[in-house]
């Protein structure tokens, strides 16, 4: 059985540190796309920076809780990498009560055109649909119940895994990825990713509070070690609530105010 894990008390100092967090690094940047109706309650907001190389950006996001239990994320990711457009695209997912992806909404630029994507997850198969200014297409995608809906190189997506991630049963699980890109008309048509969970630790946060951390790792295949190539590590609170991500020698993304984590459980990949 998949199961959330539930706030206990661990899991409100952690809300309380990243609600100071947020705080101290000021308001954080909203799409477009974010909406907000009757019942629903803004979760979680924060901003991740990404410095390195090619893929250095920033992705601002929040987090709101449906008032019928389902969960709608937005960001907006600019890059900040020399010589790379400052155009920033925008992503709104939609899940339902379960956290099992419904639908994908993208606004973004592909080479100075104005461009929306709309992804549905429907199984067996999901649809991805472009529209670049007059021109429209839509692309089917294997979808099994355990698709997920990627916007690269967006972050958010890939930490749903750690929700549905299935703690009763542990070892590696499988998730099935389709999505789009936010800054080149790519698609990405049903790859598998693989999600381990490596551990969890209270971590002493520099204001003195304790943070509960899960770090996972990720890749196309675990079943060998040393894991090589293409891998991430992730880390999340009690409540799921992402912190930082981490590729080997490629991207490290940091949660604004929380670079102490990945300083006292650093990145393993093996």
């Amino acid at each position: 059985m998949r199961s959330l894990t539930l706030i206990s008390t661990t899991a409100f100092f952690g809300l309380c540190l990243i609600a100071s967090a947020s705080a101290q690094n000021g308001p954080v940047p909203r799409s477009s796309l974010f909406v907000l109706e009757a019942g629903d309650r803004v979760e979680d907001a924060g901003v991740f920076t990404v410095a390195i190389g090619p893929s250095a950006r920033t992705e601002a996001f929040e987090v709101v809780r449906r008032a019928d239990g389902g969960r709608i994320v937005t960001s907006i990711t600019t890059r900040s990498a020399e010589g790379a457009s400052r155009v920033p695209g925008e992503g709104r997912w939609t899940y339902d009560a379960n956290e099992h992806p419904v639908k994908a909404e993208g606004k973004t630029r592909y080479n100075g055109t104005s461009t929306d994507i709309e992804i549905i997850a429907a199984l067996p198969i999901a649809s991805i649909t472009v529209r670049s200014g007059a021109v429209k297409r839509t692309i089917p995608a294997p979808c099994d119940p355990d698709c997920l809906i990627d916007f690269s190189p967006s972050a958010l997506p890939m930490f749903t895994m750690t929700r549905l991630y299935d703690y009763d049963r542990g070892g590696i699980q499988s998730f099935t990825m389709v999505g789009q890109g936010l800054f080149s008309d790519s698609p990405l048509l049903g790859s598998r990713l693989q999600i381990e969970a490596l551990g969890r630790q209270t971590i002493k946060a520099p204001e003195g509070a304790d943070l509960e951390v899960s770090q996972f790792v990720v890749a196309p295949s675990l079943a060998a070690r040393p894991v090589r190539g293409f891998a991430f590590n992730l880390w999340v609170d009690e409540a799921h609530r992402p912190l930082a991500f981490d590729m080997p020698g490629e991207t490290r993304g940091i949660r604004s105010g929380f670079d102490f984590v990945v300083t006292e459980m650093p990145p393993v990949f093996d």
